[in-house]
């Protein structure tokens, strides 16, 4: 003979599962109620478990599987991350957020799940009359008999601590309900915040895409912007777009008007046709001869188009303005060594930067020049970027030293020209804004170009 102790909710389980284990022969010897359980493996909301003793014979035992109990389901209410879940791709972040709170939830409804049992399993051995002094083999028979409507005539003592212990289950339920929907406020909260935050910053990458920016080059762009950012500051237009700014003007190099001095300086203008090589050479000879004082010569190259030389004329005639038109590379340099003047200006013919061998000519007349010179690649703002990368890389064979940007009036952008002449180190020395001559032309600020790019207005 041997004794052994069975656990279970109450009396009757306890009886069935030993005589499911060791059969007839078993002899029940005693019960009490015992602690076992509890939330988070501690003593907190531990479980009232009823322990058998019973004496059963020396011989192998012929379990069977007991029958799995049933459990009652209480499940915090987690729809909103069930839905985020589903709406959110597998890898991104707020999917792996949700997957983390969907944990958290599971965590609390299986303490919840546990609190139920002990709630279920506290009722059932309060209301067992043969928990209540009943001890005898006669006296349990009886009480196993009995329907459990009868144990309530046990009276208060035994109801009483049964509705306070569910009272208290409900408000652990109420506590814990409250967390998640805090929770999921917060995670509202944020979630809000990050499209508040794309609704500020997409508006910049609009004026980047306008400015030619392609879409891989303006998400680059604004995340290094956001980076130098706080999260509070990304929620601030103004700030993000100061943050634009200061980031767009270490883009931006500009070398002021042209330097000259006490020797002769010859400033050559190239670039494609019609982009107001002409005019532009115009308004700088007047600035320096009418409102400097300096004495200027103007010297045309193009030959090909009359009313490009006639044009010169004109403007060279109302400014009292010497203008020389050359053929050939000797005359060219002759002319140069022979005039005394301060400042000599050298409008070529617009050439396509497709064409290389015409590209090539005015390069052999450049190489004749033994002053301080001064190569300028003029562009139009309104060119596109594709257009502007293969003019810059055509011309780079002349290794003009800096850019003026032309017709910015007929464009509300110029980050065209800013980010090809970024590439290829270009310096900005001016930009025209219209054709009025001496008027419309205006020394490169990286401060007034980056208005221009970020705020759309000319200036």
């Amino acid at each position: 003979m041997r004794y052994i102790k069975i656990r279970a909710k109450n009396y009757n389980d306890a009886m069935m599962k030993l005589k499911m284990d060791y059969g007839d022969d078993a002899i029940p010897i005693s019960h009490k109620m015992v602690k076992e359980g509890g939330l988070f493996n501690s003593a907190f909301f531990a479980k009232d478990v009823v322990e058998l003793t019973a004496a059963v014979q020396d011989r192998k035992s012929t379990r069977k599987t007991a029958p799995e109990k049933k459990r009652i389901d209480f499940t915090v209410d987690d729809r909103t991350s069930a839905r985020d879940s589903s709406s959110q791709s597998p890898g991104s972040s707020k999917t792996r957020s949700a997957q983390n709170q969907g944990s958290a939830f599971s965590s609390i409804n299986k303490t919840i799940d546990d609190l139920n049992d002990n709630l279920q399993g506290f009722k059932a051995t309060l209301l067992d009359p043969r928990n209540h002094g009943i001890d005898t083999e006669a006296e349990q028979a009886v009480a196993i008999a009995l329907p459990p409507a009868r144990a309530e005539e046990a009276g208060p003592a035994v109801i009483e601590p049964a509705k306070r212990f569910e009272k208290e289950f409900e408000e652990i339920k109420t506590v814990l309900n409250r967390l998640v929907t805090e929770q999921h406020k917060s995670a509202d909260r944020g979630q809000c915040a990050d499209i508040g935050e794309e609704k500020l910053i997409k508006p910049f990458i609009d004026i980047l895409r306008c400015n030619d920016f392609d879409s891989e080059e303006s998400i680059t762009i604004i995340n290094e912007v956001k980076n130098t950012m706080s999260k509070e500051d990304q929620r601030d237009r103004y700030k993000i777009e100061k943050s634009l700014k200061d980031l767009l003007k270490t883009r931006v190099v500009t070398t002021g008007p042209f330097k000259t001095g006490n020797k002769k300086k010859i400033i050559m203008f190239m670039g494609p046709t019609g982009v107001g090589k002409t005019t532009t050479m115009a308004k700088l000879g007047a600035i320096y001869s009418l409102r400097e004082g300096r004495s200027v010569v103007f010297i045309t190259l193009d030959n090909y188009r009359i009313a490009a030389t006639e044009q010169l004329k004109k403007y060279a005639e109302i400014m009292n303005i010497p203008v020389h038109a050359v053929n050939n590379q000797k005359e060219f340099k002759e002319t140069i060594a022979r005039d005394k003047a301060e400042i000599i200006m050298v409008d070529t013919s617009g050439r396509s930067h497709r064409n290389e061998m015409k590209i090539s000519e005015i390069k052999s007349f450049a190489e004749t020049v033994e002053y301080d010179f001064e190569k300028v690649l003029c562009v139009s703002a309104n060119t596109k970027k594709r257009d502007l990368n293969d003019i810059f890389r055509s011309f780079d064979v002349m290794h003009f030293s800096n850019v003026i940007i032309t017709k910015v009036d007929e464009t509300s952008y110029i980050g065209n020209v800013i980010d090809i002449a970024d590439k290829y180190n270009k310096p900005i020395s001016y930009y025209t804004n219209g054709q009025e001559v001496p008027n419309d032309i205006v020394v490169a600020d990286a401060d007034k170009i980056v208005d221009m790019i970020v705020c759309t207005g000319n200036t």
